[in-house]
């Protein structure tokens, strides 16, 4: 009795597995450094370039807010928030296109954008 080898349309499966993990490999790789746009009371007061920002943190009380943002590696955060519930701070680090970091009670939001 001879064995089998694989048919075509198990190549057909394997080679559209591997295209389709291709895929999500190119979808879920970090991108480049976008612009972050700040906005508070609905009216944007800040934009930065995160490509080759250097790292620093950036006070938002000349706007009205009482917290910060934190640069570093070409990613931004909200810290030093005194809001009650902190969210904005646990949403961590962004810095890719259509990633965004809000704090309610501050009315204020990060968007990354090109």
């Amino acid at each position: 009795m001879k064995g089998k080898g694989i048919g075509r349309w198990e190549l057909v499966l394997i080679a559209l597995a591997l295209l389709m993990l291709g895929g999500f490999y190119l979808l879920n790789k970090e991108g480049p450094a976008g612009t972050a746009h700040v906005t508070v009371n609905g009216e944007q007061v800040l934009e930065l370039a995160l490509k080759n920002a250097p790292d620093q943190t950036i006070d938002l009380s000349v706007y009205g807010v009482p917290a910060s943002l934190e640069i570093r590696e070409e990613k931004i955060r909200f810290v030093n928030v005194t809001c009650p519930d902190h969210i904005c701070e646990r949403t961590g680090w962004i810095w890719q296109d259509g990633q965004s970091a809000v704090c309610m009670p501050n009315r204020t939001a990060v968007i990354i954008a090109d």
